[in-house]
């Protein structure tokens, strides 16, 4: 399981088990370009989250990504591989054969986004009924309502 445990107050963080610290300066440049927005912006896509957590099982082709995704697109695939490998977190690995083989498989960046990601899962199968009844509750409550806030 993955744990990640931070306070803020003495800036440190554990994250399974290892203790790390960040000085004062440190923290103040990262809070201040906001590395959380960034991050998110970055990783928001459904297909990113799908495409590390395939490869966090094993390397795979694009061709095997495709087929175990589902209803990627050609395109939409080759976008998103571009855009993890631009990211660090996936690398892209072309064997010198006839016809030619590539593979994709997570870098040491990318495995450590598959700890959170697996928590965000086990929390999404956990209270997906519950989200959705409040969707419902709210859409059977709301309709005809003027959109001012």
């Amino acid at each position: 399981m993955y744990v990640l445990n931070c306070n803020i107050r003495t800036n440190r963080y554990v994250c399974n088990g290892n203790t790390k610290a960040m000085d004062t300066e440190e923290r103040k440049r990262k809070m201040q370009s906001r590395p959380l927005q960034t991050m998110l912006g970055r990783l928001s896509s459904k297909w990113n989250v799908m495409v590390i957590r395939r490869l966090s099982r094993a390397p795979m082709r694009p061709s095997e990504l495709r087929r175990d995704i589902g209803n990627i697109s050609h395109k939409m695939l080759t976008q998103t591989l571009r855009e993890l490998e631009r990211y660090g977190l996936i690398k892209r690995h072309a064997y010198p054969v006839i016809p030619p083989k590539v593979e994709y498989s997570l870098t040491d960046l990318g495995l450590t986004l598959v700890g959170p990601l697996e928590v965000l899962t086990d929390w999404s199968i956990e209270h997906i009924d519950e989200v959705e009844a409040a969707i419902a509750d709210y859409d059977r409550d709301n309709t005809g309502r003027e959109d001012s806030i």
